[in-house]
């Protein structure tokens, strides 16, 4: 309470003060718990979504393991080189809790054997199956990114609000409430001497009085 004067209206603006830091930390609080029923949601997915990366990922080593062991690593690197392209993915924002989510669409990611430019009839098996493993380990990475980015990002706000919150409750709120303790505590101290001095003067002037009415008594006989 430096530099604060102990008034009345301070005491006002101060319990004024401590209902606005208590309602911002209930809104803080409902944030944080909204924010941490996104993340269990979003972190469940994630979860889903690596176990199918991993089992498409082991899929795909072994495929191209194979397709190596039968018809070589110069013969693979030809393919590499027949089936590049590029591919679409459309990246959108979506609000959450205040945050800038991603959200990211994947086009046309894993392929039909027609339309990888090796021959449908002639390609070899094991090839085809490398190819196509492969691309779909790239439609999970696409889908898995994004989800990981949008975890940390809640991860992030959600200590932030933590931070918030641990300083409106343990710091700002304390230093109010002993604000309005130590306000009160000295205009009752000032109420207790003002009735005290006016006591004093009202039996003073009691006191006046009956000389006074004394006097009169004694100057009539």
């Amino acid at each position: 309470m430096e530099n604060l004067a102990a008034t009345r209206m301070n005491l006002v603006s101060r319990r004024a003060q401590i209902t606005l830091a208590a309602d911002g930390a209930g809104l803080l609080k409902g944030k944080r718990e909204a924010l941490l029923k996104e993340l269990i949601a979003r972190a469940r997915e994630l979860r889903a979504v690596r176990s199918g990366l991993h089992v498409r990922g082991r899929h795909a080593r072994v495929a191209l393991a194979m397709a190596r062991a039968v018809r070589g690593t110069p013969e693979l690197r030809s393919v590499g080189v027949a089936v590049h392209r590029d591919f679409r993915a459309d990246v959108a924002f979506e609000k959450v809790c205040g945050l800038n989510l991603a959200r990211v669409e994947v086009h046309d990611i894993v392929r039909d054997p027609a339309e990888r430019g090796l021959g449908v009839l002639d390609a070899p098996s094991h090839i085809v199956e490398a190819v196509d493993s492969a691309e779909r380990v790239l439609e999970q990475l696409l889908i898995c990114g994004p989800l990981e980015w949008n975890i940390e990002r809640i991860g992030i706000e959600i200590r932030k609000t933590s931070r918030r919150i641990n300083g409106l409750e343990e710091h700002l709120l304390p230093r109010l409430r002993e604000d309005v303790r130590t306000i009160a505590a000295v205009l009752e101290e000032r109420e207790r001497e003002d009735i005290f001095r006016l006591k004093r003067v009202k039996a003073k002037r009691a006191r006046g009085k009956s000389r006074s009415g004394a006097k009169a008594n004694t100057e009539a006989c």
